[in-house]
């Protein structure tokens, strides 16, 4: 117990360490898409950034440049810093959804998506799309530049900042933008605040202060918005900015926020957090009156954490499910025995983005698709007869909806940022036809198509303008808008008499409307707290809309709408001006060659720990690459204090095709014949591994064929001198092999499930040795990983691993709890049981089985206090591994291992998350068997 007492402090206290490090998670996929024949990158820059670009998206690099330049010119003003180096913008089109991305590492970077949103809900402005965004994600960047001129100012970094202040911020100068209509007076915005202050749902600082998976996912944002703005409106904008400079000037300013916020609001931060609640229910508290009192919800049919995608349908409402804990599927809610509903299965889906059925040709849908050539497309997928059919090839359509006749459809898409109208025939998918093309800022939300088929209405924001409902004539192919109201109008949909129902912010509440357009009047349906949007007419179940509520997004139905207000068309729409820096004053460098090394420098350090009965590891680990994600370079070292020895690895991989890597480690076998005295062989391997990935793919890249080749030094380090060796490791055995691959991976991951949700893996690996390798002929493994998701937020996994070699192939091993070796495809050699040393068995042949029963066992999502500290998920975890290595002729003597192991999200600096894994295993075996406690945490070791 006392050894254990130790190791837990120990491991504590490099804990705490980690806490003063700067943790920079960088996305491990995050490169730019493989080039195809003729891409070329290009750099083009300004007196502050720098764009990269294909040659081909010229005249849109262009543009983003100088509407960065406009940016800075709006936003340096308040800030009154100028980044040393040139902000990096990345401009990309291989994502079919808006993803920005931020970098404030060593440099700031910019990743900008030409995919604007196409759905009001997600961007309520009138500006235009880029410059919102870049201004949003320009801010963070100088947020961190406050530090210039300090120890600080070495490290451009955002984890010693809480996201919450770093997007309070960007929100709060969207005011600089000259928009119409700010986020934060936006009704979303107001909306989400508003639903937290009814029945004191407001949350305290401590949950609010650290990213987490609560209700709402969007608090960081919310609250940081209205928390600035607090501040600003109650203290003044020059002690705002005083309090981000002195709080950003701190080398580890984690200790220091409190200080700062004495020293410049003369309270300390959780009185100020107090005092902002209080201000939030005064300036709710009324509009919450009002609109409760006049209360019309409907009733509740079901609760997601997230917007659903629906679809009314003959035999019953289509939802696409998405609970967050178990897969995503369409159901149909179905009456039964009337007046009971019940929900029916119809199909497991996964990233659906849009959906329409129709009595006769049945359920046509798009789903996003990620490639592993780093694109992420939707395509159109016909579901009939219980069988998916797929339409389209990354054609790259976004909504879809019958033709009337069922016989065609209308889908919309977004190339290069801009707005398309396809019409595709279901019998010739492959002969789709353009019928529109829109204009540069121009984009195509969701839309409806009239039942005689002429014409078809759509939510379409122009420059300048908020979301407006649309008319678009398909013979004349001319567009005209329907009404001019202010307020964003979107979703519309045409009711069975030929109505229009649509949702609309036209009080500040987003609420669903019903457009007659013989009568020329708007009538008012709903009148909700939070929001309504997105409606559908279901038969028997009347109206049905989505909404946000003080716990979830929920599906509400009204069977017979009363009509609650009428509105005329028209009300005067505001004319929108915006006056900017003429663009012709801004001087722009010719393009050049896309450079790699400008940016190839370290993203981040990592403290890494591991400890066991053997060993005790202490090391740094640290990755970077260039801006487009292409060059990745990841190095570990660690140190065995208790051996004194050291590790080493370091890898290249060229986006996710190449890798090159380096790997020197240390292995233990107990040799000792009294189980109560271990006496430990320990042996060194150093390994050379090159690996081409994906040389071809399939079935939606799922299927990939992958070569490699590696080349291993394995050498006796040490031996007690009083123990006579059973068999030894000869002195600089050498194996290089070359090989090939075949992995199959639909693995799918949930927001409240630990690890994978859902899916298989499996692998087949064949490799020979080559050249002056000192073993010789074949090895073969193959291994089948499968996840089920049980009800709730409860996984079973299971695995089956098998290994053959020839007689003269270097011999497998058994033991140890090292899982990430299992998974590599080449130069697979060992095989983990947990509760026996690193070599248990060995063997040219092995079988091996695992059982793991994974659950989630709660949630903390709760910060200490305002030091960077706090715990998320607690996830538990019963596993039993079993398995048996031999040679030809012996006989299989099989090992089985048995435990369990917590583990506890931590929350570091505010911003990250850290496994402690906290575990007990048994070997059940009486020779080779022992108790093992291990805890480890960082990364996998």
């Amino acid at each position: 117990m006392d050894k254990m007492f130790n190791i837990i402090i120990y491991c504590l206290s490099v804990l705490v360490l980690s806490c003063l490090l700067p943790n920079t998670v960088y996305a491990a996929n995050n490169f730019v898409a493989w080039d195809k024949k003729g891409d070329k990158w290009l750099q083009q820059s300004s007196a502050h950034f720098s764009v990269n670009y294909l040659r081909q998206h010229q005249k849109k690099a262009t543009q983003v440049l100088k509407i960065a330049e406009q940016v800075h010119q709006e936003l340096h003003p308040f800030f009154k810093v100028t980044p040393t180096n040139p902000t990096q913008i990345i401009l990309l089109d291989d994502i079919d959804y808006l993803r920005l991305h931020e970098s404030t590492l060593e440099y700031g970077e910019i990743r900008l998506v030409m995919s604007p949103p196409t759905n009001a809900n997600a961007i309520e402005l009138e500006d235009n799309w880029v410059h919102f965004y870049l201004a949003h994600e320009y801010s963070y960047i100088l947020q961190m530049q406050l530090s210039q001129g300090t120890w600080r100012g070495l490290f451009i970094s955002a984890e010693f900042t809480p996201a919450m202040l770093l997007e309070g911020v960007a929100i709060y100068l969207e005011k600089n933008n000259k928009l119409t209509t700010e986020s934060l007076s936006s009704s979303s915005f107001q909306m989400q605040m508003r639903m937290q202050v009814i029945d004191d749902h407001l949350k305290d600082l401590q949950k609010v202060i650290i990213r987490n998976r609560e209700w709402p996912l969007t608090s960081t944002y919310i609250y940081g918005a209205f928390f600035i703005d607090y501040l600003a409106q109650t203290y003044g904008e020059e002690n705002l900015l005083t309090f981000l400079e002195n709080y950003s000037r701190h080398l580890f300013s984690y200790p220091f926020l409190n200080k700062e916020t004495n020293n410049v609001f003369n309270k300390d931060f959780l009185t100020l957090w107090q005092e902002f609640k209080i201000h939030l229910e005064e300036e709710f508290s009324e509009q919450i009156h009002t609109l409760e009192k006049n209360n019309v919800n409907g009733e509740l049919i079901s609760t997601s954490p997230f917007i659903q995608i629906a679809t009314d349908a003959i035999d019953g409402l289509l939802v696409n499910k998405i609970t967050g804990e178990d897969r995503h599927q369409i159901q149909q809610y179905q009456q039964q025995n009337s007046p009971k509903y019940k929900w029916k299965t119809i199909a497991a889906t996964n990233q659906l983005r849009s959906m329409d059925s129709h009595p006769q040709a049945g359920l046509i849908t798009t789903r996003n698709i990620n490639y592993v050539n780093g694109k992420q497309y939707n395509d159109i997928y016909l579901y009939t007869k219980g069988n998916w059919q797929r339409l389209t090839e990354q054609a790259r359509f976004k909504h879809v909806r019958f033709m009337p006749d069922g016989k065609s459809i209308l889908a919309t898409s977004i190339i290069e940022g801009l707005s398309e109208l396809w019409l595709i025939k279901l019998d010739q998918p492959e002969s789709a036809i353009k019928i529109w093309q829109g204009q540069d800022n121009v984009i195509l939300g969701e839309f409806d198509i009239a039942p005689n088929a002429q014409y078809l209405v759509a939510s379409m924001k122009a420059p300048l303008s908020q979301w407006k409902l649309a008319k678009f004539d398909l013979i004349t192919k001319q567009w005209h808008y329907l009404t001019q109201r202010n307020g964003h109008e979107n979703s519309p949909l045409f009711l069975p008499d030929g109505a229009l129902v649509y949702s609309a912010t036209y009080s500040g509440v987003s609420n669903i409307y019903r457009l007659d357009m013989d009568k020329n009047n708007i009538t008012q349906w709903t009148n909700v707290v939070g929001g309504a949007f997105h409606p559908l007419w279901q038969n028997g179940l009347g109206l049905v809309f989505q909404s946000y509520g003080t716990k979830s997004y929920m599906i509400r139905h009204i069977e017979n709408p009363i009509p609650i207000n009428t509105l005329p068309l028209s009300e005067g729409a505001t004319t929108i001006t915006l006056k900017r820096s003429d663009e012709g004053n801004i001087k722009l460098s010719e393009p050049i060659e896309y450079s790699t090394w400008a940016t190839v420098q370290p993203h981040s350090w990592l403290p890494i720990y591991y400890v066991d009965t053997v060993r005790s590891l202490i090391g740094l680990n640290t990755y970077g690459g260039d801006a487009l994600g292409r060059h990745n370079y990841e190095l570990y070292a660690l140190w065995d204090a208790k051996n004194q020895l050291a590790s080493y690895f370091l890898e290249y991989r060229y986006d996710n095709r190449w890798s090159l890597g380096y790997l020197r480690d240390y292995k233990f076998k107990n040799i000792s014949l009294d189980a109560s005295k271990p006496d430990y062989q320990i042996s060194t391997n150093q390994t050379y591994l090159l690996e081409r990935s994906h040389l071809l793919s399939a079935w939606e890249d799922k299927l990939s064929l992958h070569i490699g080749g590696s080349m291993s030094f394995d050498s006796l380090f040490y031996q007690p001198d009083f123990v006579q060796a059973i068999e030894t490791v000869e002195n600089e055995a050498k194996e290089i092999t070359l090989g090939v691959a075949i992995t199959f991976d639909n693995q799918e991951y949930y927001l409240n499930v630990p690890s994978v949700g859902w899916g298989h893996y499996y692998d087949f690996t064949f490799e020979e040795n080559i050249l002056d390798s000192d073993f010789s002929g074949q090895k073969y493994q193959t291994q089948w990983r499968a996840t089920w998701d049980l009800p709730g937020r409860t996984t079973i996994m299971t695995r089956l691993a098998a290994g053959l070699s020839s007689s003269d192939a270097k011999r497998y091993t058994l033991g140890g709890n090292n899982l990430k070796n299992e998974m590599n495809l080449f130069d697979r050699n060992s095989q983990a049981i947990r509760g026996y040393d690193d070599i248990a068995l060995q063997g040219h042949h092995y079988f091996t089985q695992r059982i793991e029963l994974n659950s989630w066992l709660g949630r903390f999502e709760r910060n200490w206090g305002i030091f960077p500290l706090g715990m998320g998920d607690i996830a538990g975890t019963l596993f039993l591994d079993s398995g048996t290595a031999w040679d030809a002729g012996e006989s299989l003597e099989p090992i089985m291992g048995i435990g369990a192991q917590l583990q506890l999200e931590f929350k570091l600096g505010y911003n990250y998350s850290l496994p402690i894994n906290l575990g007990y295993a048994y070997g059940t075996d009486k020779q080779l068997g022992k108790d093992y406690l291990y805890l480890n945490f960082g990364s996998s070791y």
